[in-house]
């Protein structure tokens, strides 16, 4: 993976030292959400790149069925983080899951990786073994607004790693291509619109990708961009 360096080198989290935590309370919500109406019997969980490991915190607080709930980063920053919340039933380990998947598991979470990996073709073959269901969260950052102004890309490139861009329909394709099928998913809104809005304009927006929003929900995807999917999935045998 090109950049493996800036996980474990601490440049990460030197331009992110919330690691994206801000945003694990919502995430684990609306994964426990997909667990509850695909009625999943979810005992045993682990996620890959884990992050500081909050997401799975949330999780276990949501969810008391799950048994044990285990993490994995590369990152050894990260994980030092991560292992002050563990508990009898929450574990972090640092090292490359996909590598050589450590065990079986009800539920694998993928939850904003594969964007950050170079060959996320061969990282998502390589973990189709270590569960029974897999939830993904892919940032679909390609729109008709980031192809006319690219710097938006450029800027989660240099920000927070992203080395490849996403439509709603290619992540559906990569996730067949790869081996899966899809289940259910679920669109989690853009952060200017989970939270108050700082002026006029950002007010005006949000108002606009509601209103697209209600009327279509894939074509105000593709126009505005910002949002990201959240998928239900199991490996297809076929």
């Amino acid at each position: 993976m090109t950049g493996d360096n800036i996980y474990t080198d601490g440049g990460y989290l030197k331009k992110n030292p919330s690691w994206g935590s801000e945003d694990s309370e919502w995430k684990a919500i609306e994964i426990n959400k997909l667990i509850a109406r695909n009625q999943l019997a979810a005992r045993t969980v682990v996620e890959i790149g884990c992050g500081f490991g909050r997401i799975l915190w949330h999780l276990s607080r949501l969810n008391k069925a799950i048994s044990r709930l285990t993490g994995f980063d590369i990152s050894p920053q990260a994980i030092q983080k991560a292992q002050e919340l563990e508990s009898d039933k929450l574990k972090f380990f640092q090292g490359d899951f996909a590598i050589g998947p450590a065990g079986y598991f009800d539920l694998v979470l993928v939850i904003d990786v594969i964007e950050h990996l170079e060959n996320y073709f061969e990282f998502l073959r390589n973990i189709r073994d270590a569960g029974d269901k897999f939830i993904f969260h892919i940032p679909i950052d390609l729109s008709c607004r980031t192809l006319f102004k690219p710097h938006i890309t450029l800027q989660q490139r240099r920000d927070v790693g992203h080395l490849h861009y996403f439509s709603h329909d290619h992540i559906e394709w990569i996730l067949k291509d790869t081996g899966y099928v899809i289940i259910d998913w679920t669109l989690s809104y853009p952060e200017v619109d989970r939270n108050k809005p700082a002026n006029f304009k950002s007010w005006l927006k949000k108002i606009l990708r509601k209103i697209s929003f209600t009327i279509s929900k894939k074509w105000s995807v593709t126009l505005w961009g910002g949002y990201s999917i959240m998928i239900l999935a199991a490996k297809d045998d076929e």
